[in-house]
């Protein structure tokens, strides 16, 4: 991942991990990942890395095209199953670690909720409780991506 750098700076890990605290509370309480919280922070993040990195700023700009993009191609697909919050709380990590690592958090995302969710369909399958796992938050699981993806940067 180039630009790894970036990503380290005190100046993105605390705001993305006070977001991610935020935005999993409010996605496990209320089902909700709010605007006030993604929107002014997409912003912050990339104002951002136009100062400490405008030679770089096109790879946080496509950061959130493709993070966000992707996520919404998702949220067609799968009939709504994917909220706009969650796609904008995706476009928000893009801004913040660019698009090459927002890929990798997507990828880290989506195996966290599976190693969670599959047990707990097939669980509800099996125990014919259909409205057990019906509906997961998922900013839980894009919070421990992003997470994964800090603590490999980090080490590597």
């Amino acid at each position: 991942m180039e630009g790894g750098h970036g990503v380290l700076s005190y100046f993105v890990v605390v705001p993305v991990l006070l977001v991610m605290i935020i935005a999993v509370y409010t996605d496990l309480r209320r089902r909700l990942i709010y605007d006030w919280l993604t929107l002014p922070g997409i912003a912050y993040f990339l104002i951002y890395h136009a100062f400490a990195h405008p030679d770089q700023w096109t790879m946080y700009g496509l950061g959130v095209v493709l993070t966000g993009g992707i996520s919404l191609l998702m949220a067609m697909v799968s009939n709504g199953q994917l909220g706009g919050g969650d796609i904008k709380l995706f476009a928000l990590v893009g801004a913040a670690v660019g698009w090459e690592a927002g890929l990798y958090i997507l990828c880290f995302t989506y195996l966290l909720a599976g190693l969670i969710v599959i047990p707990i369909w097939l669980a509800s399958k099996w125990s014919g409780n259909q409205a057990t796992g019906r509906e997961i938050p998922l900013a839980p699981f894009i919070a421990g991506g992003t997470s994964l993806l800090l603590m490999a940067v980090a080490f590597i």
